[in-house]
């Protein structure tokens, strides 16, 4: 029989910062970690209790100058190394444990073993990529195990028969599906319309700073801005687009056939018009060909007396003054999240569960009970 091997990993992110920290993980972590480190007083991990903190040298027996650092004696197969930050000072540590025989893994891949139930390790997993704190506590709710007590309850109704419900719920979770795939992946907008009609000026007043250059000439946009910001705590993506018209300009042809691209994968598109040009027919063609979208009159401090059809996705703005940008803000989240979940409120958060599920709510409707069971075990089991 094949022992499970020692491992170590780097625990904190692979950037600068005032400490970095190396777990060891299993039957000889003490012994190996005591190779190369010696405590202050010559204590050494194995000497030391299950909880103390030692401060002592790592250095192997090649160096001639070693690192002070701190080491934590949590179990007796586990000790974290606290060393100087960044990833030179643990990359180093790592690389002593591997010649003595330890297996190097990912945080990734550690956090993984730690949980059997493979929903809270993808919650820990994505955690970290969460841009905003009300991002990160939905997700935490998750890996705290909100979703998969969700899922067991669902497995049970379908072991009691109860069918119908067990749909429900499937079906209540999936609703909250484009919400959760997106804690992590911002919504995308897309800032769309004719060219100099303020789609630049809109999105810096919108993030706060000058991301796009704005100039008053047609077609200073030639490619996709990209600029990630937080509307009301939730992450999202704005994109600023080259303005759509006809062109003999090959550079600007090409920006323009990127925005139209880009307009296709957008989660909402911002269409944009000019209130000094402002042509009704034009608008309620807009209105016609993109129903889903938010339409902006901009430019509306020139142009006071002008009128608008009267319709919940048509905005008047002014990018300069600030004029029904708030008010924008809050259509675009009530456009991307109409829903938002309840404190422990479960959903599905990654593709992998999206699909288990669908799959899921397929099998329950038609009572494919063996398949059922399958399926149940896929999303739970790591």
């Amino acid at each position: 029989m094949t022992s499970t091997p020692t491992t170590a990993a780097v625990l904190t992110p692979a950037a600068r910062g005032a400490i970095a920290t190396v777990s060891v993980q299993g039957a000889e972590a003490i012994a190996l970690t005591d190779r190369f480190f010696t405590g202050l007083g010559k204590i050494n991990v194995a000497q030391a209790s299950v909880g103390r903190i030692l401060v002592g040298h790592w250095q192997a027996e090649e160096e001639a100058v070693g690192e002070e650092l701190v080491v934590a004696k949590l179990a007796d197969d586990r000790v974290e190394i606290h060393c100087h930050g960044g990833v030179q000072a643990s990359q180093r540590i790592l690389k002593h444990l591997a010649l003595v025989g330890c297996e190097i893994e990912s945080w990734q891949a550690r956090t993984t073993s730690e949980h059997a139930d493979a929903i809270v390790a993808e919650a820990l997993l994505e955690l970290p990529q969460a841009a905003t704190s009300q991002a990160a506590l939905h997700l935490l709710d998750q890996a705290n195990g909100a979703l998969s007590r969700e899922i067991e309850t669902i497995g049970n109704l379908c072991q009691q028969s109860n069918f119908e419900v067990a749909q429900q719920k499937l079906e209540q979770l999936l609703a909250l599906a484009p919400f959760g795939t997106h804690l992590t992946r911002p919504w995308s907008i897309v800032i769309a319309g004719p060219p100099n009609v303020g789609k630049s000026s809109l999105l810096n007043k919108i993030v706060g700073y000058d991301r796009a250059i704005v100039l008053d000439m047609p077609g200073t946009t030639r490619d996709v801005l990209h600029a990630t910001t937080a509307l009301d705590g939730w992450p999202v993506q704005f994109s600023d687009t080259a303005g759509i018209r006809v062109s003999d300009d090959t550079i600007e042809q090409a920006g323009i056939e990127k925005a139209r691209a880009v307009l296709q994968t957008a989660d909402l598109a911002i269409v944009m018009h000019d209130a000094t040009d402002l042509r009704p027919d034009e608008l309620d063609q807009s209105l016609q060909q993109l129903p889903s979208a938010l339409h902006v009159v901009n430019k509306i401090d020139l142009a006071a007396d002008v009128r608008v059809p009267d319709s919940r996705e048509m905005l008047t703005t002014s990018a300069v003054t600030g004029h029904g940008v708030p008010q924008l803000i809050t259509s675009i989240i009530a456009h991307l999240i109409p829903h938002v979940p309840n404190p422990h409120e479960p959903f599905p958060f990654t593709d992998r569960q999206v699909n288990g599920l669908q799959a899921l709510h397929q099998q329950v409707t038609l009572r494919q009970v063996d398949q059922v069971r399958q399926t149940l075990t896929q999303l739970l089991k790591a």
